[in-house]
């Protein structure tokens, strides 16, 4: 059945595709993937995201519900086959080439490229970096979505050489856009301390490799640091940072090129909501803009600030060992 639903959903797209287009070309330029990952899901081996088939549903005037209608019971099994998929290699590599592939379809002409990111806790781009916390990064999901055993340690986690390629090549070009505006949650630090705790408190993460978040952490903060001072990131790339005094509820990246954008609401750490619908995007700008009347901007300004901001985080990477629940009780960290 699942393979007979994808068969379908395969065929309709091709049926529809003009004949003068390639239905690899189609699905490269239109998804912004490469030629591989487009060959994998026009052969089934990778099925489509919710928000691809949204899409080209769309644009190539299908019904997708009657496919799936169609097809009764196997999309119950279809979800199923999707679940264990998730916590693949091939599902992890996938995700990190799209990411890849959509910011080099914005890079194409810098000068016009700018975004919006919109952070209640690290988020993977800022991970890249750092080898500890990219594999916990990874840990985090696969322990969520695998069927893993209970004690399964950080420490038995081997990253896949095609994981870490493909997070090099996100790496080298994650940070470069003409202008972004940050806005952080007050609490943006003390949630990614929580989950790491969580499993330490498990006994999966050890001391030594506590010691090693830690050293990774203040890492973290002190690249921070000069992009609140001065404005610019490692790559150069000008940055506008804000301090929210509101709760974020989750992470959204939104870039915009020229007349198109396209937002990411990042729900869980790996597989992000696509929104493409112009309107709907024009909604999630107008939004993000109005955070700003709740937040201070720190960028080259307000310096008692941003030193209170950074002393909080300090503080909470000093005592992460002996971590207790009065942090959880302070909010926000900042005060204005």
């Amino acid at each position: 059945m699942e393979k007979n639903m994808n068969k379908d959903i395969v065929n309709a797209i091709i049926d529809r595709i003009p004949p003068n287009i390639k239905p690899v070309v189609y699905l490269m330029d239109n998804l912004d993937i490469n030629k591989d990952s487009a060959y994998r899901r026009l052969k089934g081996n990778i099925p489509f995201t919710f928000s691809e088939l949204a899409k080209l549903s769309a644009n190539l005037d299908f019904s997708l519900d009657k496919i799936i209608k169609n097809e009764g019971k196997a999309a119950g099994k279809n979800e199923e086959v999707r679940f264990n998929l998730s916590a693949s290699e091939d599902f992890i590599v996938e995700r990190l080439d799209v990411y890849y592939h959509l910011k080099k379809t914005y890079l194409k002409d810098i000068q016009e490229y700018y975004s919006t990111v919109l952070l209640n806790r690290y988020h993977i781009f800022f991970m890249l970096k750092y080898d500890t916390l990219f594999k916990f990064y990874y840990y985090c999901w696969i322990y969520q979505m695998s069927d893993l055993p209970i004690l399964f340690s950080f420490s038995e986690l081997k990253i896949p050489e095609r994981v870490t390629i493909m997070r090099k090549k996100l790496m080298s070009i994650v940070f470069e856009y003409n202008h972004s505006d940050l806005i952080f949650d007050p609490n943006f630090f003390l949630n990614l301390i929580r989950d790491i705790k969580y499993y330490y408190k498990r006994g999966l993460i050890s001391a030594d490799e506590l010691a090693l978040f830690k050293d990774e952490l203040y890492d973290l903060i002190a690249l921070l640091e000069p992009i609140f001072r001065t404005g610019k990131n490692e790559a150069g790339s000008n940055t506008d940072s804000y301090l929210s005094s509101i709760s974020i509820d989750t992470n959204i990246v939104q870039m915009n090129y020229k007349d198109t954008i396209t937002s990411m609401i990042w729900y869980n750490p790996i597989y992000p909501a696509f929104e493409y619908d112009a309107y709907e995007n024009i909604i999630y700008k107008k939004w993000l803009e109005s955070l700003k009347k709740f937040s201070v901007l720190i960028t080259r300004s307000n310096y008692g600030h941003t030193a209170n901001f950074i002393k909080k985080q300090q503080e909470l990477l000093h005592n992460l060992e002996n971590y207790c629940d009065k942090y959880e009780m302070d909010s926000p960290l900042i005060e204005f």
